[in-house]
């Protein structure tokens, strides 16, 4: 009598459940309306050109439109952190006001992977609108000044804006993701009182106090790692008694540690 062994079940890798996952996730946001609000919003700062001698324009006002180093920008400190704010919160929370929840966490996959899915999701798609608005307001710039030669001469000021806003997308959005998991209850609200408090409080309070930029601002450590390592020859920017490779370590802790929170509380939770 022959023997035959039990073919073994058939168990997909953490990648192939991730890239199964990342496709679901992807198709939710391309088809939502929500994300190319987002594009056109964030390219608002283009209105403000008109308030600049065209004689005086240059790759600096760029950076000056997109930055909040020396001077407060509307897209980093209004939109940007609407942008990160919609995306983060959204990932988790619009599964649970939608009741697909349930759904999503009956398939074969473990939580932590959704919630890994997840952040890579927003943190491509986030990156790309990111990317996109910043390459939008450079062209604008050349439009406006009839000079396109100054996007080829100077491209280190376009990638480094691009690093800069995806430190921004990175943080950010891990923070917000963390939030719209924990909180059942108007969660977006909550999270713009965290994204403004934040800033304020920690800027503007503890900032004065400190006689300097403060610590205890997070877009602060943003803005540091940028004035060193992204755009140091357009930026200037730093924090009281700080180095910039501490703030770099701290964005990496926050993103890494908030991940992690991420994770924790999507298994403990319980989903109705």
């Amino acid at each position: 009598m022959n023997y035959q062994r039990p073919e073994k079940e058939y168990s997909p890798s953490i990648f192939e459940k991730i890239i199964f996952l990342a496709e679901i996730f992807f198709a939710k946001f391309l088809y939502d309306k929500k994300t190319y609000i987002l594009i056109l919003i964030s390219i608002v700062p283009l209105l403000t050109l008109g308030y600049y001698d065209i004689s005086e324009i240059s790759e600096s006002t760029f950076v000056s439109l997109v930055s909040s180093g020396d001077n407060t920008s509307v897209l980093s400190f209004v939109i940007l952190p609407l942008i990160c704010l919609i995306l983060g919160i959204s990932a988790i929370a619009e599964e649970k006001e939608n009741k697909t929840i349930s759904q999503l966490l009956a398939r074969p996959v473990k939580r932590e992977e959704i919630v890994l899915t997840k952040w890579i999701t927003i943190m491509i798609i986030g990156i790309v609108i990111v990317c996109i608005d910043a390459l939008i307001i450079y062209l604008g710039i050349c439009i406006h000044i009839q000079d396109f030669s100054i996007l080829l001469e100077h491209l280190d000021v376009l990638i480094g804006a691009w690093l800069y806003l995806g430190l921004w997308v990175a943080v950010y959005c891990t923070i917000f993701l963390f939030l719209g998991i924990i909180i059942d209850k108007n969660p977006l609200g909550w999270g713009l009182v965290v994204a403004y408090f934040e800033a304020f409080f920690g800027q503007f309070i503890f900032g004065l106090a400190a006689g300097g930029n403060s610590a205890f601002s997070i877009s602060n450590h943003i803005n540091h790692v940028a004035a060193e390592y992204f755009l140091s020859d357009y930026l200037t920017f730093s924090i009281t008694d700080m180095y910039p490779l501490q703030s770099l370590l701290i964005c990496f802790g926050i993103i890494v540690g908030f991940l992690a929170l991420s994770m924790f509380s999507m298994n403990r939770k319980d989903f109705p």
